[in-house]
């Protein structure tokens, strides 16, 4: 596949108050994205509620969104198995359903060392139909992907790199150094980061774009804050992610993805911010606060 670079949006999964995907509305939303500049979508991830999702609404998800992006456009759903059995098999279906990568974070509950990650993703990486993205998200994992063992896979050709959720730029730092190490082998591996407030830090220091939850409501700062930092213009890169940092500020209420939601079905992009059961979406007042905090940045 062509090397993972750009803004790829972290796709929100609307949803009825039973937990029902809306595929119509999750259609137009991927649909206008995409003409709003996005480079590839990554569907039913954190900000997807694909935890929370069944096997099969996690598929029909992604099939709609493979058929609703042009030709060629990255589709990487996430994967949330337990073990690697659970795992091939979801990435063998997700591979039938349009995906072009996957999203995979390690099995979370028991801890991992660095030598186990390594050898639950190398094998995963030989036996499975589509390429991984590795996700590092310790909020929710309680696991750090080592950079040594992430340089390792980083090697492995089916392996196209690593979204950093992590929130801590000496880490990516480690990352990124560990990786020019390895030299050409790891040409085609990309890190993203999830961390759409610390972008421009991110791109500086070498990574090639993000994955990130705010390209749903404001795709075109994300990807004017993207082409400023690739055109030298730090300056204006600086502006466009204080803006990031201000929308983000504006999204605290409830727990992620319900402020995004809100504001999104604020804006009629979907019909409704319910969240999918058993996670609350925002009551009347603070949808209203949120909406009022947004109203000030001229977002909504």
């Amino acid at each position: 596949m062509p090397v993972l670079a750009g803004v790829i949006v972290a796709l929100l999964t609307p949803v009825d108050s039973g937990g029902q995907v809306d595929h119509g509305a999750l259609r137009a939303l991927t649909e206008c994205l995409v003409a709003r500049g996005v480079t590839g979508i990554s569907p039913v991830g954190s900000t997807g509620e694909g935890f929370s999702l069944g096997l099969e609404q996690r598929l029909a998800v992604t099939d709609t969104v493979a058929s609703s992006v042009p030709a060629g456009m990255p589709v990487i759903p996430g994967v949330f198995a337990h073990n690697h059995e659970q795992a091939v098999a979801e990435i063998a279906a997700y591979s039938a359903h349009g995906a072009t990568a996957v999203l995979a974070a390690p099995p979370a509950y028991y801890p991992l060392e660095p030598a186990e990650q390594l050898a639950y993703f190398s094998r995963l990486a030989d036996e499975t139909a589509l390429p991984l993205v590795l996700y590092n998200i310790p909020v929710y994992t309680k696991i750090q992907i080592a950079p040594p063992a992430a340089a390792v896979l980083a090697a492995h050709p089916n392996v196209a790199g690593l979204k950093d959720s992590g929130r801590d730029l000496n880490y990516a730092t480690a990352l990124l150094d560990a990786l020019a190490a390895v030299g050409d082998e790891a040409a085609h591996f990309s890190v993203l980061t999830g961390t759409d407030t610390l972008l421009v830090s991110y791109l500086l220091a070498g990574a090639r774009g993000t994955i990130c939850a705010s390209a749903n409501l404001v795709p075109e700062t994300v990807v004017a804050t993207y082409e400023a930092v690739l055109a030298g213009k730090v300056d204006d890169a600086l502006r466009h992610e204080a803006k990031l940092r201000a929308v983000q500020s504006a999204l605290t209420a409830g727990t992620s993805p319900a402020a995004l939601k809100s504001a999104m079905a604020t804006l009629g992009v979907v019909p409704g911010r319910a969240l999918v059961p058993p996670r609350r979406s925002l009551t009347d007042e603070e949808a209203a606060a949120v909406a009022a905090r947004l109203s000030t940045l001229g977002i909504l």
